[in-house]
């Protein structure tokens, strides 16, 4: 067993255990609240007279804005704006707001699906390796996504697997399909394709916030074990490891919405000979990484037909190149956006969104100490604009269609597979 697969197994045992663990919490509350009422109602003049009401928590789609009762497909909000309305993105970010939603998302040109019983769910989609790879291995494996929610708790793991083991007892080397680029010799030769991929990813809501944290092992090109009969064992490694963790007050925001997170990234990209290191010439370096971040939304005009948002992120970036390299890099960026949508027709049926956004690196700081190299820098250099329309046929059917481009990039490349994006998605609600 693999340590990929052990790293599975232990991600479902902590979400069956967290999920209990939230269950018992959701009865004891329960109860508590039960045997409250009850004393008030002991503690009346009256038995007759009516218990004192508590205000209950508004979730974010029952507002009075008919716009955050929508869910959407990946073609709104691109920017991360928090005080717009769901997107299927912000769902599997806070897999608790899956809770009682039932419906089927379909979206071919991301090659995505996704099916909500009301608290069971499950997805399918697609995992890239990030960078090319000179094998014929596939370069996209497809990932399996099961999860659960319940009213203010959500959990789910997600695999997506690409594995090939040979083993040549003939003495000799072989070919691997016919393949003379693929050569086995006498032993035990293993790989795991660019896109293999575990995940998890646990959300809770708590004094009217949610916080999120998710983990993502994910193999970014092709990783070879060779043990052979003869000669040294070899092994070569590209993997990361991403865990982020968020706080959002969105749930019960009135009008300004903000998250705050930080995301940790570990890459791996190294060859080992009889478990020593190996000086690599391949130009995936190792290294660690933290982006702490905020992002916030804002409703600036509204009314029961168009609304506009603003909204604007922050991150700042460090990142530090693993032996034998002494590099570090830091980096600052922010990220203004607007956004507005409009109702079209008397019943509501159709509407019309568009946004934009800009990335501004700030400031961006990098120091070699090995080549007594250091640079710093700042970039205005990237606006991202898009449009999308969606139609809905009465209360159970809804399809959505977006069309963007990266803008300022150079003339004359509005359908560049490099700069334009066009989404197509469908919904069926229950």
């Amino acid at each position: 067993m693999n340590i990929k697969t052990m790293f599975g197994i232990g991600l479902i045992g902590f979400g069956l255990a967290f999920a209990q663990d939230g269950s018992s919490e959701s009865r004891s509350m329960s109860e508590q609240e039960l045997q409250k009422q009850e004393e008030q109602a002991a503690s009346s003049e009256s038995l007759t007279s009516p218990v004192a009401f508590v205000k209950p928590d508004i979730p974010k789609e029952s507002k009075r804005s008919p716009f955050n009762a929508i869910l959407h497909g990946k073609s709104y909000n691109r920017h991360s704006n928090m005080a717009a309305a769901n997107n299927t993105d912000l769902l599997l970010t806070y897999p608790n707001l899956f809770a009682n939603r039932k419906f089927f998302y379909i979206e071919p040109t991301n090659k995505l699906g996704i099916l909500s019983l009301g608290s069971f769910f499950t997805a399918f989609d697609i995992s890239k390796a990030t960078h090319a790879d000179s094998t014929d291995s596939p370069k996209e494996v497809g990932r399996l996504t099961l999860g659960y929610a319940a009213p203010g708790f959500g959990v789910y793991i997600r695999a997506g697997l690409g594995r090939d083991k040979v083993t040549n007892d003939n003495k000799r080397n072989i070919n691997v399909e016919g393949n003379p680029k693929d050569v086995v010799a006498p032993g035990k030769r293993s790989k795991t394709f660019g896109g293999d991929d575990w995940a998890a990813s646990i959300a809770k809501s708590f004094l009217g916030m949610n916080i999120a944290a998710d983990v993502d092992w994910l193999t970014v090109k092709n990783q070879i074990h060779v043990e052979p009969d003869v000669g040294p064992e070899t092994e070569e490694h590209y993997d990361s490891l991403t865990v982020n963790l968020s706080l959002t007050n969105a749930p019960t925001a009135k009008n300004f919405t903000w998250t705050l997170g930080a995301r940790f990234i570990s890459f791996n990209g190294e060859r080992e000979v009889d478990d020593d290191v190996v000086a690599d010439n391949d130009s995936l370096d190792s290294f660690w990484e933290i982006d702490p971040y905020i992002r916030a939304g804002l409703s600036v005009l509204e009314n029961e037909n168009a609304r506009i948002l603003l909204g604007a992120a922050a991150i700042v970036s460090y990142r530090h190149f693993d032996d034998p390299l002494d590099r570090y890099a830091l980096t600052t960026v922010l990220q203004p956006s607007m956004l507005g949508e409009v109702f079209l027709g008397e019943n509501k049926n159709f509407m019309f969104y568009g946004e934009v956004g800009y990335d501004w690196v700030v400031f961006r700081y990098m120091k070699d100490d090995d080549a007594d190299y250091s640079r710093m820098m700042d970039v205005m250099n990237s606006v991202n604009a898009s449009v999308g329309f969606r139609y809905q046929y009465k209360d159970f059917l809804a399809v959505e269609l977006g069309l963007g481009e990266k803008l300022f990039t150079g003339l004359g490349n509005f359908f560049q597979a490099d700069g334009t994006f066009l989404d197509f998605s469908a919904m069926i609600r229950f």
